[in-house]
């Protein structure tokens, strides 16, 4: 009887084994971006952490962010400062800018970033899901990061739940979703990633592209002006959060 409890007990802990480390079994973690800002406020700590553990790190700017209400806000900045405006591409151009430096900031390879345009405010679930698995044919042994299917913002829930259709029909294998940080009161999560305790400088780094005021260089502080509390909120948390 006792051997049979000890073999039975063996196999739970190597079923239970094989399932932890199927799970962490993945060389690639590609964070989905909504727009610019999203990967830094919500998942720029899980994306040092994945660096950290050497893990290859892919992150994906799904729009342009074009509907953003910065956008007037902003020339009426620079028509203050007796600075020329500037047109909707030269915005979007501007958001991408101030995206892609942040996330070199994270540490994070310029060709390991992509750039697409769906349109802002109208995402749909089959252009995301296009986009997922192009990117899961490109990097088939990956772990998938996007904004949580609860959030109540339209293109991030579009953007999860285009993930999560993928996870239940086994076209991608393994999924993680994010709160957005003006959330992180109101849903509930499974965990919780802090910034490693040797990229705290690196975090507030990438927090701080989108504050940058070089009109001359094409940096116009569009994210920090946008969304200030958002920001006040990264760097007083200092941490992502997640559910599967």
């Amino acid at each position: 009887m006792k051997k049979i409890i000890a073999v039975a007990v063996l196999s739970i802990v190597i079923i239970v084994g094989f399932a932890i480390h199927t799970r962490e079994n993945f060389d690639t973690v590609i964070f989905y971006s909504p727009h610019a800002d999203d990967e830094v406020l919500s998942m720029g700590p899980s994306i040092l952490h994945y660096k950290n553990k050497g893990k290859k790190v892919v992150v994906v700017l799904l729009s342009e962010g074009l509907a953003s209400a910065a956008y007037p806000k902003l020339n009426n900045k620079l028509n203050d400062s007796g600075l020329p405006l500037i047109s909707k591409k030269q915005f979007g151009e501007a958001r991408q800018k101030e995206f892609k430096l942040s996330v070199e900031t994270l540490g994070v390879s310029s060709s390991d970033i992509y750039f697409y345009n769906l349109p802002d405010g109208k995402f749909s679930k089959d252009d995301v899901s296009k986009i997922m698995q192009e990117m899961n044919s490109k990097y088939p042994n990956a772990q998938h990061h996007a904004m949580s299917y609860r959030d109540p913002h339209h293109d991030h829930a579009t953007t999860g739940q285009a993930l999560q259709e993928l996870l239940e029909k086994d076209k991608i294998k393994n999924g993680i979703f994010h709160l957005p940080i003006q959330e992180y009161a109101n849903i509930e999560y499974d965990r919780k990633q802090k910034v490693p305790n040797n990229e705290e400088d690196s975090y507030k780094d990438a927090l701080n592209a989108y504050g940058i005021w070089k009109p001359e260089d094409g940096f116009y502080s569009i994210g920090h002006d946008s969304v200030t509390d958002y920001f006040r909120m990264a760097r007083e948390e200092m941490e992502s959060r997640w559910h599967k």
